[in-house]
This record gives C-alpha cells, structure tokens and sequence, in this order.
C-alpha cells in the first residue's frame, strides 16, 4: 500500500534572518545634536525585513530628544541594514543624565539582541549663583515649545495683566528653557513667564527658580491645547542686590495670573 505524502512548504517553519544592532549601548552629550542604532542583515534578502521600534527611559521625548526617522525600520529588498536617528536637543538647563531605552521587535526577523540604551549627559553648568535662575521642562509628547520672558512694569487689574514690559527670553524651538534673572539688573520688580508658544497638544509642565543653589519658587502646572498664546506669570519677584524674594508680600504663596486675550506679549521679542 502507497501513502501520498503532502509536499507543501511551511511557511511558519521558514529560518527567518537575524538581524543584529550596530550598538546596543552608547553615551553622548547633549552637544552632539545627534545619536543613531542601526539594524544590519548578514545578507540581502528577497523581500522587505521590518523591525519597529519603542521607546522608553528617562528621557523626554521632544523634550531632550526627537526621533528624525520612523520607529518602523524598513531593510529593503536587496538592502543589509536601516538606521533609527535621533536628534538631541541641546539646551541650558541643568540635568542629571538621561536614558533613552529602545526595544526592538520583528515578525519578519529574529533578533542577535532586542534592546539597546543611549545614554544623554548634560553639558551645563548651574548658574544660579549669578542670580535668579528659572527653568522650564514639561512632559512628553508630540513637539511643542514653550518659552520663558523675564519682564518688568506689570500692570494688573482684577487678576487680569493689563500691561508689561519684556526684558529678555528663553526661546528655544526645541528643547527646554532656562533664564536668568542676573544680579546685575537694577534693582526692581520683576516677573517670569511661561508661555505657550506653539504646539497642538495638553501640556504638563515643572516651573523652578533657583538662587545659589536654593530652589525659591516651583510650581507644576499645565497649558490646554487651546491655549497657545496664553502665559502665566510668576511673581512678583523683588530683587535687592544679590537678594531675590518671591511673593506680594513676605511668606506669601505663588501668585499666578493667566492672561486673559489671546497674546503671548506686547512687543517684539526677537527668537
């Protein structure tokens, strides 16, 4: 007695390629603007190899950092190897380092190794003993940029600003902001404002100041994505030489005020 035998091929029991990870871990600074992994094939192949990316760590995204390729690698037919790019945002804001942890996945290959870490320095120094020093950082998500002003001669009436007077500014399109309030401004009355400059998103974002070291003033708070051009401002903030107080009056607690039209500030304020 003959028995056929069936002859198809399974495809579920085909050797998938391995592909391997050009650095699985690797330190920069917040200088070097940019860090890459590749993914790298032994061999062409016939068909398209996808490998997706997540990621995760410390890191911020668009805040620390961005990604400038699409998470999903694509090794083309005929091609060995795909590169993620990211792009470090190089501010001035005082940090600790900070991890960028990337996990990698394939239906299509097998991966030598599935995850891989880089490594942010920072490259700033503290200046807060130069004076006020206000730091801004938020949450991640789609990119977004808010900025910092230090102003003077504000005018409130009812909660509501109805006048003021910019200074300076902290206005970075990318990455966070950092402002310093310097002791060798005159000695007056002075406000620091968070602002919404661009963005489509919630945003959650840490307020700080710091005088030699010494966090004077901190705050957490948000912007809804219907309020760019919005700002709030913190203070009032009274400088004396080399001594910063905070509040309308001794012991008083932060003093925030939304503005209430549409307008970032009156004025140009050159980015």
């Amino acid at each position: 007695m003959l028995t056929t035998l069936s002859c198809k091929k399974d495809d579920s029991t085909a050797t998938k390629p391995t592909v391997s990870l050009s650095a699985t871990s690797q330190t920069v600074t917040e200088g070097d603007g940019t860090a890459s992994i590749t993914v790298t094939l032994p061999s062409t192949q016939t068909s398209d190899v996808t490998v997706t990316a997540n990621l995760a760590g410390t890191a911020i995204l668009n805040g620390d950092y961005q990604v400038t390729t699409d998470t999903t690698l694509t090794i083309a037919a005929g091609s060995t190897s795909a590169t993620l790019t990211f792009g470090i945002f190089d501010d001035e804001v005082v940090e600790s380092s900070k991890t960028i942890n990337v996990t990698f996945s394939s239906s299509s290959a097998t991966l030598s190794s599935s995850t891989a870490t880089i490594t942010i320095t920072d490259n700033d120094t503290d200046q807060s003993s130069e004076g006020a020093v206000s730091e801004l950082t938020w949450d991640a998500g789609t990119l977004v940029d808010l900025d910092l002003y230090l102003v003077n001669n504000v005018t409130i009436t009812d909660n509501s600003v109805d006048s003021y007077n910019v200074l300076s500014g902290s206005t970075n399109s990318t990455g966070f902001e950092s402002l310093l309030l310097s002791n060798d401004l005159d000695d007056d009355t002075y406000y620091v404002v968070t602002a919404y400059s661009d963005g489509a998103r919630d945003v959650n974002y840490d307020f700080n100041m710091k005088v030699d070291g010494n966090t004077v003033l901190e705050d957490s708070y948000s912007f809804s994505a219907s309020e760019v051009g919005y700002g709030y401002f913190y203070g009032p903030i009274t400088k004396s030489g080399t001594a910063y107080s905070v509040g309308r009056t001794a012991n008083s607690v932060l003093w925030d005020v939304k503005l209430v039209a549409p307008h970032l500030y009156k004025g140009k304020v050159t980015k």
